[in-house]
């Protein structure tokens, strides 16, 4: 591990954050080890599996490829075995994105029928995309909002032969005419879940190309319904983001009170124990036991959803802790009395922590399930009222029984967040018209998501950290959604005077306007809130996003989300960086397609670039050429 300049908590760094330093000094002394001692136990990992050229599919395997053996024993190539290795992680990632837009479509229909305690957050919104659909928008609201739930609902199953309306309604024309040339153009996305899975069988689709061509497929249906009609849907549902600001890393936790962390990448349950949470009811049970009240915390994305909309969601929510290799650091405070685990990302090392201290992991979905926790309170949308308040006594119970070993590092960040089009709007005295000029006049050269998660190989948020720090020098916007917004959060980045640390021509417009140089978008599903972003900038120079200053990058990408994220981007026509290196270059087709012949059909492709520097130096290289071909 490379020793840390930024700070003085601990003599060696394993994070780009002092926080996480000195808490992992904590952990050790306490003989508990976390995800960055076990991903030292596992050096050196297996080459084969880095490569994807493992098999594994049927008995007579594992295969693997090697120059003495160049082919599996079925006969397949590596190629093959890298592209379904690559269609299976894609598929996971679509699932998991559905799983989520279909609790929330249910959650609408239910709110709608007066069944849950939550009510439509945005009626314009719900006219406007009830209307592109085709509804009558002169319904009474809870009327309309039913039916656009059923709507969603109903893409979802529609057969792989019959095409994703919300893909032809709000994908850019030009994207169209790309996609249905290839035949990307995506069915129903469990169906098309299906057909990938059954694809990626041993032996029924051994075409690397059609494969590479099903992922593209899992991709655009992922971008319109995991994540364009999920964060739509949110909106409509919980209000869409304001701009408001908040605080983040573990020195925001308060040692005197009910510490409560929602924990996940859904919002639905921390909703509504917020709306609880400052009841009469709940603040008594809470100082009955000693407290001075009660608090609610994010984490990862969870976190981000809650502090896009706490301008408006009730003052319970206490700020943002971190990404996801903070969740095992957050609890070794020892002053977190309870963590709701939503879909995703809830590690099992966590549980190992919270039996050190007084922590109750708490299961809040039902497809969350892990070994030795016993308590769940699976989210029912008409229940969650109840469910709210059960979870909050559970958590002033888990108080009672807290100890005097408590260790909460000072230090924090302000943050702005609520960043959304109607807010970037609403800032540019609603038109893009200043924001073209800019980036027409060269004050801002172009516009960089950096997004996704984080992981320890890269040393947790450090490259990703420097990728912005280096594009911002350079007059690059940077948005950023998922766990990238914390690393930008907790070192102050999202703040108006990071101003001071970009170049020139950024420096002055975002003084102007009062804004970051780096703009918090939110959680990872709000990339489908930058894709909006960039379609909407598109149009209005009436260009394809593929000719735009644009790029993307996941600098320090983790799972299965992110890969189709990731070739969403790609499919959109972005430049798109990925780091660390994804398990395909054991497959030299499947490299150069997605790193170099991809380009020719879809105007993005991959960029690989381990190095952070020279990762934004090429971003910046494709944001120049694509400025001089458009003659600005």
């Amino acid at each position: 591990m490379s020793n840390c300049k930024s700070c003085s908590a601990a003599p060696t760094c394993i994070s780009a954050h002092a926080s996480i330093n000195q808490m992992h000094d904590r952990t050790q002394s306490l003989g508990i080890d976390t995800c960055f001692d076990r991903y030292e136990a596992q050096q050196p990992q297996c080459g084969f599996g880095m490569q994807g050229v493992c098999c594994q599919l049927c008995s007579h395997g594992p295969c693997r490829i090697t120059p003495k053996a160049p082919v599996a024993i079925c006969g397949a190539t590596a190629d093959t075995i890298v592209a379904r290795n690559l269609v299976r992680l894609a598929t996971h990632g679509t699932s998991a994105y559905t799983h989520h837009l279909e609790e929330l479509a249910k959650t609408i229909k239910a709110t709608a029928q007066g069944k849950t305690p939550f009510s439509i957050g945005d009626v314009h919104k719900l006219k406007e995309i009830a209307g592109i659909v085709g509804l009558d928008i002169n319904k009474p609201v809870n009327e309309l909002a039913e039916q656009l739930a059923d709507v969603i609902l109903a893409e979802l199953r529609k057969g792989a032969d019959e095409p994703l309306a919300l893909v032809n309604i709000f994908a850019p024309k030009t994207r169209l005419e790309a996609w249905n040339k290839l035949g990307v153009v995506p069915g129903g996305v469990l169906s098309e879940v299906r057909d990938a899975l059954t694809k990626s069988m041993s032996n029924i689709n051994t075409d690397p190309i059609d494969l590479l061509l099903t992922v593209v497929r899992l991709s655009i249906a992922a971008g319109y319904m995991g994540l364009v009609a999920t964060i739509t849907m949110q909106d409509i549902l919980l209000g869409t983001p304001s701009l408001t600001t908040s605080e983040a890393d573990l020195g925001v936790i308060d040692p005197d009170t009910v510490n409560i962390v929602a924990h996940g990448h859904v919002p639905l349950v921390a909703t509504a124990v917020l709306m609880v949470a400052e009841s009469e009811e709940m603040q008594a049970l809470a100082k009955q036991a000693g407290a001075k009240g009660i608090k609610v915390y994010g984490s990862m994305c969870t976190g981000q959803e809650l502090m896009q909309r706490s301008a408006t969601s009730g003052k319970g929510f206490a700020g943002q802790l971190g990404n996801w290799l903070t969740q095992e650091f957050m609890i070794a405070t020892g002053a977190v009395d309870l963590v709701m685990m939503d879909m995703n990302c809830s590690i099992p090392g966590m549980k190992t922590v919270a039996d050190r201290f007084h922590t109750k992991l708490v299961a809040v979905d039902r497809i969350l399930r892990m070994a030795g926790v016993t308590d769940h309170v699976d989210y029912q949308p008409e229940q969650v009222a109840e469910q709210a308040k059960e979870l909050i006594r559970m958590a002033v119970d888990a108080y009672k029984n807290r100890g005097k070993d408590i260790l909460i590092p000072t230090n924090k960040s302000g943050a702005v967040a609520g960043f959304s089009v109607e807010t970037i709007l609403g800032a540019l005295g609603g038109s893009l018209d200043p924001l073209l000029d800019a980036i027409k006049k060269g004050a801002i050269k172009g516009i960089v998501a950096v997004v996704g998660c984080t992981n320890n190989r890269n040393g947790h948020d450090t490259k990703g950290l420097t990728i912005m720090k280096e594009l911002i020098k350079q007059d690059v916007l940077v948005i950023n959604a998922g766990c990238m917004s914390s690393a930008a959060q907790i070192e102050g980045l999202m703040l108006p005077a990071a101003a001071e640390e970009a170049g020139e021509g950024l420096k002055a417009v975002c003084k102007a306007l009062g804004i970051p140089p780096v703009l918090n978008f939110g959680s990872c599903v709000d990339i489908g809130r930058i894709g909006v972003a960039v379609t909407v900038i598109a149009n209005a120079l009436g260009v394809d996003p593929s000719d735009l200053p644009v790029a993307a990058s996941a600098p320090e990408y983790l799972e299965q989300k992110a890969v189709v994220d990731g070739v969403f981007a790609v499919a959109f026509g972005l430049l798109t960086h990925i780091g660390p290196v994804p398990p395909v270059t054991g497959g030299p087709l499947v490299t150069k397609v997605l790193t170099e012949d991809i380009e020719s059909l879809l105007g993005g492709r991959v960029l690989v670039e381990e190095d952070p520097v020279k990762a934004a130096q090429a971003m910046v290289a494709h944001i120049d050429a694509k400025r001089a071909k458009l003659g600005i």
